[in-house]
C-alpha cells in the first residue's frame, strides 16, 4: 500500500487510475509533474496497438494516434484511506476512455473470433443508420447534435463524408474478410464520471514529494454508471437492436467489470445464436506485466434486448402504497 498525502483528510475518493497509458500509483513524483505539463499530447499506446481504428487525419493521410482525451485520463479507480497510518487501498480500474479498450487488439480479436469466426476482421466506422426525418425542425435539431458529437468522438470518422442525408450511426462494424454479409455492430461503452474535475487533483500532485507514496485525489468524484448506462447506452440499444435483430445481426457491447457490477442481474441465453446482444466484459490484470495494467477478457454474456434493458435499468418499480406514502410526505401547496 502507498502512503496518503498528509494534506488530504478524505477517506475515499476516485482519482486517476491510468494517465496517458501509465499506472498512476506507480509513477514517480517527477513523472507525475511532467505529465501535468506535457505538451503536445503524447502517443496513445492503446490506439497505437490498433492504429486503423484511430481517428483519421485527412491532411496527413494517416491515423491520429496521439491522445485525444483532454487531460489524458484513461481510467479512474477508488482511493481509500485505511488504517491509522494513512495507507491507501486501491479499487479496480474503471474505464473512462473508449480507446482504452483497444489495448493489444485483444477485444477486436475476441469479438471477431466469437461472432464472425475469424481472427482478422475488416472494419468500417460511422455507418449511417437512421434516415433523416421529413420534418425540417427535427432535421435541423439532429444536425446540431451531430456537429457536437463530431467534436467529441473518440473513435471517429476515417475522413470520408458520411453524408447528412442519413442521421444516426453505427459507430463500428466488424466484417468477415471473406464474407461481407457476415458482420456485427460494436459499441464501446466507457464510463462518465460526476463530481469535481480532474484538475482539482493537480495541486496535490504538484506538492507531493514522497517517492514511496501516492497523492490522494483532491476532489470528490465518482463513476456515473447511471448516465453511462440507462441514459446513454440503453437508448442506443433500443434504437439499433430491433433493426439488427430483423437483419439477423448481433450487437456487441464492450464494457468493463465495474460497469457490469453496477447493472442489475441480466437473464442470459445459452448460445450466441439465441441472443440479441453479446456483452464483452473486460478487466485489467496488474500482475501480468509489472508496471502496467493488462486488458483481459473477463467474460462474454449473451442476452436479449429485454434482458439488457432490465439490467441497465437496475431497479424494479415501487408499489402503489409505497409510492403514495412517499407522496404524502412531500406534498406542498402551490400557493400557500
Amino acid at each position: 500500500m502507498a502512503k496518503k498525502s498528509s494534506k488530504s483528510k478524505d477517506k475515499t475518493h476516485y482519482g486517476r487510475g491510468e494517465w496517458y497509458g501509465e499506472l498512476f500509483k506507480l509513477l514517480s513524483p517527477d513523472r507525475r509533474r511532467d505529465l501535468l505539463d506535457i505538451s503536445p499530447a503524447p502517443e496513445c499506446p492503446f490506439m497505437g496497438d490498433v492504429p486503423s481504428l484511430a481517428p483519421w487525419d485527412s491532411k496527413a493521410k494517416a491515423p491520429k494516434t496521439k491522445c485525444n482525451k483532454a487531460g489524458g485520463v484513461c481510467s479512474l479507480r477508488k482511493f481509500s484511506e485505511v488504517g491509522e497510518e494513512g495507507d491507501i487501498a486501491f479499487g479496480p480500474i474503471v474505464t473512462t476512455c473508449p480507446n482504452r479498450f483497444l489495448e493489444g487488439g485483444t477485444m477486436v480479436q475476441a469479438i471477431a473470433k466469437e461472432i464472425l469466426g475469424t481472427d482478422n476482421p475488416r472494419f468500417a466506422k460511422e455507418l449511417p443508420f437512421l434516415r433523416k426525418p421529413k420534418s425540417r425542425a427535427a432535421s435541423e435539431a439532429i444536425a446540431e447534435t451531430e456537429e457536437e458529437e463530431d467534436e467529441e468522438d473518440v473513435i471517429s470518422s476515417d475522413g470520408t463524408d458520411a453524408g447528412r442525408e442519413d442521421v444516426g450511426r453505427i459507430d463500428l462494424v466488424f466484417v468477415h474478410p471473406e464474407d461481407q454479409t457476415n458482420w456485427c455492430a460494436v459499441e464501446l461503452q466507457a464510463v462518465y464520471f460526476s463530481g469535481k474535475a480532474m484538475s482539482k487533483d493537480n495541486d496535490n500532485i504538484r506538492n507531493h514529494t514522497n517517492a514511496n507514496g501516492v497523492p490522494f485525489p483532491g476532489g470528490a468524484r465518482r463513476p456515473d454508471f447511471r448516465s453511462s448506462g440507462p441514459k446513454r447506452l440503453m437508448p442506443q440499444l433500443m434504437i439499433k437492436v430491433p433493426s439488427l435483430r430483423r437483419w439477423g445481426k448481433k450487437m456487441v457491447v464492450v464494457i468493463d467489470r465495474p460497469f457490469l457490477d453496477a447493472m442489475d442481474e441480466m437473464e442470459t441465453v445459452d448460445h450466441v445464436s439465441n441472443c440479441d446482444i453479446v456483452w464483452v466484459v473486460v478487466g485489467y490484470d496488474e500482475t501480468v506485466d509489472p508496471g502496467k495494467a493488462t486488458l483481459v477478457i473477463d467474460q462474454m454474456i449473451y442476452t436479449t434486448l429485454d434482458g439488457a434493458i432490465k439490467g441497465l435499468t437496475a431497479g424494479n418499480p415501487t408499489t402503489l402504497p409505497e409510492f403514495e406514502d412517499r407522496l404524502q410526505g412531500k406534498l406542498g401547496w402551490v400557493w400557500p
